[in-house]
C-alpha cells in the first residue's frame, strides 16, 4: 500500500522491504529494547506471563528482550531515505521471517 503524498509504503512481508536490511539492525534493536526496558522500570505491565517462565530474570532488560524475540511488542519501524521515501515495518514482519533457533 502506497500513500503517494508522502511516499509512504506500509510492509506486509520481508520481501517487500527495500529501504535498508531484511532484518532489524542491531541500531534499531538495541533503540527498541531500551525504549520497552523503561516502559518496564517505569511500572509497566509485562506483555508476557512471567510466572509461566521461571528462566526469566525479572530484569527489565531481559524481559525486553524476551518479548521482543517472541514478537509480542506492538512496535513499528520507520525507515526513511532521504528523498522523503519511507516504510514502515512491523516487528512481527521480522519475527515470522527470522530462523528460529
Amino acid at each position: 500500500m502506497v500513500n503517494e503524498k508522502s511516499k509512504r509504503h506500509i510492509v506486509s512481508s520481508i520481501h517487500e522491504i527495500t529501504i535498508g536490511p531484511k532484518r532489524l539492525t542491531k541500531y534499531e534493536r538495541s533503540r527498541i529494547i531500551g525504549a520497552r526496558a523503561l516502559q518496564l522500570s517505569m511500572g509497566a505491565p509485562p506483555l508476557i506471563d512471567l510466572s509461566k517462565y521461571p528462566e526469566i530474570p525479572r530484569d527489565p532488560l531481559m524481559i525486553a528482550e524476551e518479548e521482543l524475540k517472541r514478537g509480542i511488542l506492538p512496535i513499528t519501524i520507520r525507515r526513511r531515505l532521504p528523498s522523503g521515501e519511507e516504510e514502515l515495518i512491523s516487528i512481527k514482519v521480522f519475527i515470522e521471517s527470522s530462523p528460529q533457533s
